[in-house]
């Protein structure tokens, strides 16, 4: 399939609009940047991120900021999820931080875990280690026995992982395997909890700063990497402008990251780094061309018309290419999930940012780079006469000269 065949546009007369929208973009970045500071995830941040769903209809948010009056908590999902992520200031020392927090407020939220067993906080060893202990089934105490609990307390795990959370008895009752002693027992000795931990998570502080220098770095070299790449294998003007075209997306991205105060994970990075190895392909598709046209064509011409007769030559390939790459990422965006919401964002704006600065950014740079040190870049052919306002004067000829051409 191809698109755009003989087109002619001329991309190299756009280059200043292109320059112009992408300082503006960067900063309009650099200023919520400058009001709000980057929004560093728990990776970088250290601290302790919990995510608790609750039973009932209506979250107790305000004992929850009771509770944890230093956190950050607000709503994780949809409304109706009653989800909510807390997330948790940074310690100076390492300690299990989630741990600690999910302790103090099953002890505040469910005081009842005391003397009964909380089915919607507890995995299904301490389920199973309670039905083998009482033994509704008189299974005696042979290994067999443990099996057959083991397996009807995962059973219960498992319809509670179904539903998300237990809101009332009937749904453990109804659990495969779970018999009317059985029924009895887990009315008896245990009970439904406020919440259910979805996720909990803690970094340290030297964890957190260790990575974020290794963040950096992963994303400086890699972008140099492929700069010095692009100068062995075509030029320093070719590796210059590809360093800058790389800057330049990457810029992009974290521009629009601060734009709508994203969290910067390993996610962020992850994506970072894809944009990184993105923005390459086409300009090093583009950059050889330009050799590729050096070669092959007879005509002389500028180095404006190189980059668009190699830039329109590759137009085809790079919508085709791109615009595939947005229909997954518009995909991951519409039914990804929250998780993943920023990561594709990121990657959406890095795929949107590198396929105009190939064919405006790139061009800008390396005509500047061109016109600044002087150098020419025609193509191969045939060289134009020189041609002068005054011709060479012609000799007057001698007398001697006179006789012979007379005789």
């Amino acid at each position: 399939m191809q698109i755009f065949v003989n087109s002619k546009f001329d991309f190299v007369r756009w280059r200043f609009y292109a320059v112009s929208f992408s300082l503006l973009f960067m900063l309009l970045g650099l200023a919520m940047f400058l009001k709000h500071g980057v929004n560093w995830g728990i990776d970088f941040a250290g601290g302790a991120t919990v995510t608790l769903k609750f039973r009932d209809a209506v979250v107790p948010m305000d004992r929850l900021r009771a509770d944890l009056a230093d956190a950050s908590i607000q709503q994780y999902g949809k409304a109706d999820d009653r989800a909510v992520l807390i997330r948790l200031p940074e310690l100076k020392k390492e300690v299990d931080y989630a741990g600690l927090v999910v302790a103090k407020l099953n002890a505040d939220l469910n005081p009842q875990s005391t003397t009964k067993l909380d089915l919607n906080f507890n995995g299904g060893d301490r389920l199973a280690e309670l039905l083998s202990s009482i033994d509704p089934e008189a299974k005696g105490t042979v290994p067999t026995a443990k099996d057959y609990y083991r397996d009807v307390a995962q059973n219960v795990i498992n319809k509670r992982s179904e539903v998300g959370i237990f809101t009332n008895m009937a749904q453990v009752t109804s659990a495969p395997g779970v018999t009317t002693r059985i029924a009895g027992v887990l009315n008896e000795k245990t009970f439904l909890g406020a919440f259910n931990v979805l996720n909990q998570e803690t970094v340290g502080p030297q964890v957190g700063h260790d990575l974020q220098q290794k963040a950096i770095w992963a994303v400086v070299l890699s972008t140099l990497a492929m700069g010095l790449y692009l100068w062995l294998r075509f030029d320093l003007m070719f590796g210059a402008s590809a360093i800058v075209c790389i800057v330049h997306d990457v810029l992009m991205s974290l521009a629009f990251l601060m734009m709508i105060n994203g969290e910067f994970s390993l996610n962020i990075v992850a994506a970072l780094l894809l944009i990184v190895g993105f923005s390459i392909n086409d300009t090093v598709v583009m950059y050889d061309r330009v050799r590729e046209n050096k070669r092959k064509l007879k005509t002389r011409m500028t180095l404006d018309e190189q980059l668009n007769l190699a830039m329109n030559q590759t137009l085809s390939r790079t919508i085709l290419t791109s615009g595939s790459v947005v229909i997954v990422l518009v995909a991951l965006l519409l039914f990804g999930g929250k998780v993943i919401h920023e990561f594709a964002w990121i990657l959406l704006i890095g795929v949107l940012a590198g396929t105009y600065s190939t064919v405006t950014i790139v061009p800008a740079v390396a005509i500047a780079w061109n016109n600044l040190t002087g150098r020419t870049h025609d193509l191969s052919g045939p060289v134009a006469r020189t041609r002068t306002d005054n011709p060479p004067r012609q000799e007057t000829p001698t007398p001697q000269q006179r006789k012979r051409k007379a005789g």
